[in-house]
């Protein structure tokens, strides 16, 4: 399926989705190597402009033909290179997210999302414009509170979840701006600050992590592969 044979941790084009038995999701290919997608089948790829790109086969072809010359986007490959070598733990939000739990029972993924603002981490978060946002965390089986701050305006409002609640709205009393900086309060937790972007319009399939990267929305980019990479193995 390729002509260099080996799973690198470097490469040009990393394999996020396959129905290709020969070819494991994680999998990464260097620009001389060729692919070969027998009929039927599909990869996924984020190509080196940071773009992801659907192949279906039949296909056969050298990574630089699928890279069409567009401009390499370091930023995406270093964030994706390093995703594939450590799983995208971090000791803050493996962290976080093991203090907000007041049980045994293991913690649930926040699901990727445009409108999602979780409270158990630090960060820049990526969010539609207009739309209404809501504060998540793993559900637990406590009722907790939570204050969000304007860091600027110094405005404050509360919401809260109910027990076994994993998501409330964003309160009305702190409005959401573009590029504001938020404080999170939970009692007895750690205190979060996180930092909106407002996106006029939620970007096309193949231009998500180009967009997540160049504003810094390192969480929901890790989200985002991850769920890619387990929907086909």
């Amino acid at each position: 399926a390729l002509s260099a044979g080996a799973v690198r941790a470097q490469g040009d084009v990393y394999v996020i989705e396959s129905s290709v038995p020969s070819i494991k999701v994680g999998t990464s290919f260097g620009a001389a190597d060729k692919i070969s997608v027998p009929s039927g089948a599909y990869l996924r790829a984020v190509l080196p402009s940071g773009k992801t790109h659907t192949i279906k086969g039949p296909y056969q072809g050298t990574v630089a033909d699928l890279a069409g010359g567009q401009a390499r986007n370091e930023g995406v490959i270093a964030w994706l290179r390093a995703l594939m070598q450590t799983g995208g733990a971090t000791e803050g939000t493996s962290g976080a997210t093991r203090s907000m739990r007041r049980s045994n029972a293991p913690a649930v993924p926040v699901p990727f999302s445009w409108t999602a603002v979780p409270v158990t981490s630090d960060g820049d978060l990526c969010v539609q414009r207009g739309a209404t946002l809501q504060l998540t965390r793993s559900s637990t089986a406590r009722a907790e509170q939570v204050t969000v701050v304007d860091a600027v305006s110094k405005a404050q409002g509360h919401a809260a979840w109910a027990a076994g609640q994993d998501a409330t709205p964003w309160p009305a009393a702190v409005p959401a701006r573009h590029d504001g900086v938020y404080l999170l309060v939970i009692p007895d937790r750690a205190r979060r600050q996180i930092k909106l972007h407002m996106l006029d319009r939620v970007p096309a399939e193949a231009d998500i992590l180009t967009v997540l990267q160049a504003l810094n929305c390192k969480a929901q980019f890790q989200t985002w592969v991850r769920e890619r990479m387990a929907a086909k193995r």
